[in-house]
């Protein structure tokens, strides 16, 4: 008997450390939150992610009959766009390659590929072949450098802080976690019920939804807690507000009147606003967040209008090589041209 007790400690013991090493063992909350953590720490790693935009409606008011076919003519076009962007990262020294793709579907589809690299104080952007509208073979296939820090200096922002901002990000989010109650909002589905993909081995999934049933409470939350709770961190980080060119007096009267007109704003969100399905499903992987998955779709009536939209989208983010040497493509352009340049390309008559 006393064999059979010490084989069941030792089965037990065997079966809480493969637990241990599949699961968090963390509530959903508290592990998504550390997770997200986690990736922003990260030194490097490699993303991709998709946007598809699978609904768009919009019904114009009155006022707006006479534009009314070039509207459906626009939303026509973009239904069913699709962005894609493959991307590199890299902490120290800073750097960001990424190629970005946008794909219109249609009779005349278009498909622009846009490539890039960011470091701390420079932007270059690859110059795509943009189907009717020829560019000079100067500027084609050529990469546009950017000065970041000039370029805030002429905005009236502060330089790029990516620390700072991925502190203020770190920290708004965990403002949106806080005051949204997990068993109301977080669930845990298994792999099988959640739509990952196939070759991705999660120790943890959680999902995140807002529907019908809790539309009303996330309303009073958001409102009442979440945004008022969001200002103040903004009003708390002087630098981060000059880098994303937000005056601290407009954040302010922002805070001012969302006090005074908190009754109306949640009774036009509850009255006017409809949501069928607002989803993120999360997977985490020794720790990091590596997958992430949602779909929106919502409704909106405007009734004094009576202006309508619905708006239906998906996104997924796969992150992979979390702190491995990143593998860079392209080397830094060494011929790339000026904003100055460019405008003085597109200034030159024509035939020069």
């Amino acid at each position: 008997m006393k064999k059979m007790q010490n084989l069941a400690v030792i089965l037990l013991t065997v079966l809480l450390v493969v637990i241990a090493g599949c699961s968090s063992g963390k509530p959903p909350k508290e592990a998504l939150q550390a997770a997200m953590t986690k990736m922003a720490e990260a030194d490097s790693y490699t993303v991709k992610m998709s946007f598809g935009l699978d609904e768009l409606e919009l019904t114009p008011d009155a006022a707006m009959q006479e534009d009314a076919a070039a509207a459906a003519a626009m939303i026509g076009m973009l239904k069913d766009a699709t962005i894609t962007v493959d991307a590199i990262y890299q902490k120290d020294p800073l750097r960001t390659d990424m190629n970005v793709e946008i794909v219109i579907p249609g009779d005349m589809e278009m498909k622009l590929t846009v490539p890039m690299i960011m470091t701390e104080e420079t932007l270059y952007v690859k110059v795509p072949q943009i189907p009717m509208l020829p560019l000079p073979e100067t500027v084609t296939g050529k990469f546009i450098k950017i000065d970041l820090k000039e370029l805030a200096e002429q905005q009236g922002g502060a330089t790029l802080d990516i620390a700072a901002q991925q502190k203020l990000g770190k920290e708004l989010g965990a403002v949106l976690l806080k005051h949204f109650d997990e068993k109301t909002y977080f669930s845990e589905p298994k792999a099988a019920d959640a739509g990952l993909p196939e070759e991705l081995k999660a120790d943890q999934i959680i999902a995140f939804e807002i529907n019908e049933s809790n539309y009303a409470k996330t309303v009073e939350t958001v409102i009442n807690q979440v945004l008022p709770e969001l200002i103040d961190v903004l009003l708390a980080n002087e630098e981060s507000m000059k880098s994303l060119q937000l005056e601290k007096a407009d954040i302010e009267k922002m805070k001012s009147e969302l006090e005074t007109n908190k009754a109306d704003i949640v009774d036009v969100l509850k009255n006017n606003v409809k949501v069928n399905t607002m989803k993120v499903t999360c997977a985490i992987q020794d720790g990091y967040l590596v997958y992430e998955e949602g779909q929106v779709n919502v409704e909106a009536t405007d009734k004094e209008s009576g202006q309508k939209m619905k708006l239906g989208l998906h996104f997924d983010v796969s992150y992979a090589e979390i702190g491995k040497a990143p593998k860079f493509e392209n080397e830094i352009p060494t011929d790339a041209i000026t904003l100055d340049q460019l405008t003085q390309l597109f200034q030159a008559p024509v035939g020069m």
